[in-house]
């Protein structure tokens, strides 16, 4: 059987004037532009991703947000944030997928590495970034609202809430796997709308009992 390799998507090319031109400035190495680029992708990306998934579950007297418009709504800001990012980082924005990808041999230790910091210090840059710019009362904790924050759902258990989590996230890294497969390559195209739908579908349907996560 042939083993079709798959191209890094995070590599810059060396035919690339500009990139050269820049690499010479700097006195950079190719390998660690890409660390760089990489390690930016997945802070950014994630910033994005709770900046504006969490925006739009805010609720208000004029705008009353219901499950399907909040869960909706982070599916379109993971399809936005792949198409900008999936190039450069993979687009990965959470932990599991990057585990995901290790195992799976796209990323090296050190390389999972920083993504994992650049995914916990955009998580809390975009969470910053948002309780700075929209009324404190709709990001409060101890608010009514308690916007985006993961809890269980009343009429469930620790475990069964654990068991839902569990689920969704191997559904999440079973969609990642057949997007990496090399024999899914020729749908690429189509990545950033098949990957925000996955999404909002997990956020509809274990949403309303774990948050999700």
């Amino acid at each position: 059987m042939t083993v079709v390799s798959v191209p890094d998507p995070t590599t810059v090319p060396n035919s690339n004037p500009s990139t050269k031109s820049c690499l010479d400035k700097l006195k950079m190495k190719n390998s660690t532009l890409d660390k760089i680029c990489s390690f930016l992708g997945e802070l950014i990306g994630t910033g994005l991703l709770v900046f504006l998934g969490c925006m739009g579950c805010v609720k208000n007297a004029a705008y009353e947000n219901n499950h399907y418009q909040m869960t909706f709504n982070f599916g379109l800001v993971v399809l936005v944030i792949i198409q900008c990012f999936g190039c450069v980082s993979g687009a990965h924005l959470n932990p599991a997928v990057t585990l995901a990808a290790y195992i799976y041999n796209l990323v090296s230790l050190p390389m999972a590495a920083i993504y994992f910091v650049g995914q916990m210090l955009g998580g809390f840059i975009g969470y910053g970034l948002l309780k700075a710019l929209i009324p404190q009362n709709a990001v409060s904790l101890d608010g009514p609202h308690n916007l985006c924050v993961t809890t269980v759902h009343g009429d469930i258990n620790a475990w069964q809430g654990c068991a839902i989590e569990f689920i969704i996230t191997g559904v999440l890294i079973l969609t990642c796997c057949g997007v990496w497969d090399p024999r899914n390559a020729k749908f690429h195209d189509s990545v950033p709308i098949r990957f925000g739908l996955a999404i909002a579908c997990l956020a509809i349907t274990a949403g309303q009992f774990t948050g999700p996560a």
